[in-house]
């Protein structure tokens, strides 16, 4: 039996309908349908592509032999040619994407940052307050570094850099950011830094005496939660530390989330638990169990809430994919909304992943030290070009360069003047500034 359509909602601008999870817009007949049912786009005109190539029997018959899956591409020439011949405006927005897509699978400058960590850097992030640029690094050996950036109109002497060590022989295992505020944590014993960026003497330290092997955390306003051993922390407000909450679960908590009063937690066993702060003690809920009904289960190393209902889970056996929160709990049965085919891993659980500031973009690192993109709206692939003979250690395309050892942190930033949108990846000691859909040579810091 055919799915009921969904009826257009008459305060939603007719020109940008909104993107619901499973459904598109048809303008013709003013409703939202199932993705199943659209139709096929029109394919370019046979000049066109004429023009651009001739390809030969070989070529054709070794492209008849691959899967649809596998042709689906971004090939800027068919994109462009899609895009001309689009007839609605959902459909343009949707090859301007793909376009973006593309331009970034070409990305050829790459800025070094020069950093000097005394260890391996484990941790990075990035923030502006107050105008200014803050970077933190972590390393494996206990240290955390933080420096502001100066100013155009400023003397390069108000930087601020300073050093402080959590643990020593420990490793920074997260660093998050939520206004001012930025919290560093260490693996093994219990240790946080705080620090308000607005005042830059105000930095101090916490220690959990009974809590250990901080693995995540995640920090939304003032509110903190930390992923540990068979528990999560949540503090309410990190100015009133000794306020929290200990919240048992039946494995090491790998990775952690909140949503306004939601906290999400990805389990060593591969669970997905939620829990609702506003209750005084509050219930762990296990969503989508039925996604192991096929597979074996596998540690849940990263989460990330997408728009309003889609929630982005990536296994350490390489399962990355999205889900609709609307499902519910109990059903039996869960399939994903993209899948996004590709990842490589199977035991590494630092492996950076990043997704842009639209919730458009995924990228992630893999136990091959290679670093994939997809399409968060499509789940497509990046498909970069053949690389370039480079200088060793020296990447300009971050899709096609294997790096020296693996990729343990990722961030997706937007920076001003002709940096644009950056993907800064970290490899050992070393910081690298991709400089995404931009091509040119390697620049200095």
């Amino acid at each position: 039996m055919p799915s009921k359509p969904l009826e257009f909602e008459p305060h939603l601008p007719p020109f940008m309908p909104a993107e619901l999870p499973g459904f598109y817009w048809d303008e013709a007949r003013n409703r939202y349908f199932p993705l199943s049912s659209r139709p096929k786009p029109p394919q370019p005109p046979p000049v066109a592509v004429s023009k651009r190539r001739n390809p030969t029997p070989e070529s054709q018959s070794s492209e008849n032999g691959l899967s649809r899956k596998r042709k689906r591409v971004y090939d800027p020439w068919d994109v462009n040619e899609s895009r001309r011949s689009a007839c609605s405006n959902s459909m343009r927005l949707r090859n301007s994407h793909e376009i973006l897509c593309s331009q970034y699978a070409s990305t050829s400058r790459m800025t070094p940052t020069r950093v000097h960590p005394i260890g391996s850097i484990t941790a990075f992030c990035m923030t502006k307050v107050g105008g200014h640029d803050w970077q933190f690094i972590g390393d494996d050996r206990g240290w955390l570094y933080s420096e502001r950036k100066h100013l155009p109109n400023e003397p390069p002497r108000f930087n601020l850099h300073s050093t402080i060590n959590l643990q020593a022989s420990s490793t920074i295992s997260s660093i998050c950011v939520s206004g001012s505020y930025c919290v560093a944590s260490c693996f093994g014993a219990a240790r946080l830094s705080v620090q308000d960026l607005n005042i830059a003497e105000r930095t101090y330290l916490m220690t959990f005496n009974t809590v250990v092997d901080i693995r995540s955390s995640h920090l939304q306003q003032k509110g903190l939660v930390l992923g540990t051993s068979k528990r999560i922390i949540y503090i309410p407000d990190i100015d009133v530390a000794t306020n929290f909450r200990s919240l048992r679960t039946n494995s090491d908590v790998f990775s952690v989330i909140q949503r306004d009063h939601l906290i999400y937690a990805g389990l060593r066993n591969g669970t997905l638990e939620r829990y609702d702060t506003r209750v005084p003690d509050p219930k762990s809920v296990k969503l989508f169990e039925g996604r192991f009904e096929k597979s074996g289960r596998s540690p849940l190393l990263h989460i990330n809430v997408l728009r309003e209902n889609e929630l982005l889970l990536s296994h350490m056996n390489a399962d990355l994919s999205t889900f609709d929160l609307r499902f519910s709990p109990t059903s039996s049965t869960v399939t994903p909304i993209q899948v996004f085919e590709g990842h490589v891993n199977s035991y590494r659980p630092d492996l950076g992943i990043a997704v842009d500031q639209e919730h458009d973009l995924l990228f992630a690192a893999g136990a091959d030290n290679r670093i994939r993109g997809w399409s968060l709206r499509t789940g497509v692939p990046f498909s970069p070009p053949p690389p370039t003979p480079c200088l060793p250690d020296q990447p300009s395309n971050p899709f096609t360069h294997t790096f020296p050892s693996q990729v343990c942190a990722l961030q997706v930033t937007e920076e001003g003047g002709k940096s644009g949108t950056c993907l800064w990846a970290s490899c050992d000691k070393d910081l690298y500034q991709f400089h995404l859909g931009q091509r040119g040579a390697m620049e200095n810091d």
